[in-house]
């Protein structure tokens, strides 16, 4: 983000540098390149409205760039690494999941809390965890969970089901050509 805003006018700091970074789950340098030039935009537009409001403002301000103008531009780039997969758009909170208040809370602190916090995890010397496996019946809501919990870290969630997995594997795993293996 450094590099890319290097020849914008900004006054973001390394904390409003990370909250930026922290939305931009799968954007590459391109991405992000299109992303300040999108908040550029609307930086531009933010600067006209105030000079026409009040003609008395100094023009020698220029327009500069913020926190809200680069956040407020991240949903209209699509990120590369998701280009080749749908994502569901429809956001979906902890509110709308029915009960499951202990299953809630233990997804916060597997998922939310080392995102959110994870200088505290850092200072106590714990680790978060690698994965979490939710299991049970259908219909018992355990996709419904992560979308919530997805939504509520605004982290991205792409729903695969586990026979797309396995002929995906088939798919990388057959060869053209048959081939012995020794060991």
């Amino acid at each position: 983000m450094r590099v890319v805003l290097s020849k914008a006018p900004h006054s973001l700091s390394n904390d409003d540098l990370r909250t930026v970074a922290f939305s931009a789950h799968g954007y590459v340098g391109a991405d992000l390149s299109a992303v300040v030039r999108e908040a550029g935009t609307i930086s531009i537009k933010r600067w006209m409205n105030a000079q026409t409001a009040d003609p008395a403002t100094s023009p020698s301000l220029k327009p500069e760039l913020t926190v809200a103008d680069l956040l407020s531009s991240l949903p209209n780039v699509r990120p590369s690494a998701l280009r080749s997969v749908f994502l569901d758009s429809l956001p979906v909170r902890y509110s709308d999941v029915g009960g499951q208040h202990y299953v809630i809370q233990k997804l916060k602190e597997a998922v939310e809390w080392p995102l959110k916090h994870p200088e505290a995890f850092a200072r106590l010397g714990v680790r978060s965890p690698k994965g979490i496996l939710l299991y049970g019946p259908p219909g018992c809501s355990k996709t419904l969970l992560v979308r919530a919990c997805a939504t509520e870290s605004t982290i991205n969630f792409v729903a695969v089901k586990g026979p797309e997995v396995r002929n995906r594997l088939r798919q990388i795993a057959l060869p053209t050509k048959p081939c012995c293996l020794s060991s």
